[in-house]
């Protein structure tokens, strides 16, 4: 089995407890929050009352920029509970895996939750960028296409992109100790806008997309 990467302790903040909340309970609050937030929408549960900002981050959340794809109150929390990096898709790019590896190796978060929303405009774009072949585009839009339309002809959309990023995310080799141990869960999630609640995907094996014509999700580029 391969042993987890390690940070110098420098590199941890003051106050970080030495053991990380279990991967199971850390998704099992996730759930159980998400709950607690489509019951508060109903008016069937009280808004939390104690505003004081958490410790220390339990999980990260990779979520998409368009509003409303994602965001602590999702989960409800209290403040630094969650920490959420959103990109476009979301997408696996080197900032957006650096923020993984430093919520996973430094403040010893138990779960990454890969969240995509269903009507993404993101995923649309992107898979029609991937269907129209080489044409050219600018900026690093051109190399993100790949990216941010991973799974995205597996059935579902969406389902099938957080499927794609939670398999490369198990496969990362930083990682890959934590994942095995399972003392990390890397967890996948589709977040109904309208009505808040998050459907969290079974936790089995992945399958990704057999694309000659593009990046694969298992090769080098995508993780880093």
């Amino acid at each position: 089995m391969a042993a987890p990467a390690q940070v110098p302790d420098w590199m941890r903040p003051q106050g970080l407890p030495e053991h990380r909340m279990p991967s199971a309970q850390a998704l099992q609050r996730l759930q159980a929050g998400n709950v607690r937030h489509r019951q508060q929408r109903a008016g069937n549960a009280p808004p939390p009352g104690d505003a004081t900002p958490a410790g220390y981050p339990f999980a990260v959340v990779l979520g998409c920029l368009e509003p409303g794809a994602v965001g602590e109150h999702l989960f409800a929390e209290k403040p630094g509970a969650i920490e959420v990096v959103r990109n476009a898709g979301p997408s696996l790019g080197t900032d957006a895996m650096a923020a993984v590896e430093y919520a996973a190796l430094v403040q010893n978060v138990g779960v990454v939750l890969v969240l995509a929303h269903q009507g993404c405009g993101v995923l649309a774009a992107a898979a029609a960028a991937r269907a129209a072949g080489d044409l050219p585009l600018p900026g690093l839009l051109g190399p993100w296409v790949p990216l941010a339309a991973a799974g995205t002809r597996l059935g579902d959309p969406a389902v099938g992109h957080v499927r794609a990023l939670r398999w490369a995310l198990r496969r990362a080799d930083s990682l890959l100790g934590l994942t095995r141990s399972g003392r990390l869960k890397i967890a996948a999630g589709v977040l109904d806008p309208v009505t808040g609640a998050i459907e969290f995907l079974p936790d089995e094996p992945d399958e990704v997309e057999d694309d000659s014509t593009s990046t694969r999700v298992n090769v080098v580029t995508y993780g880093s």
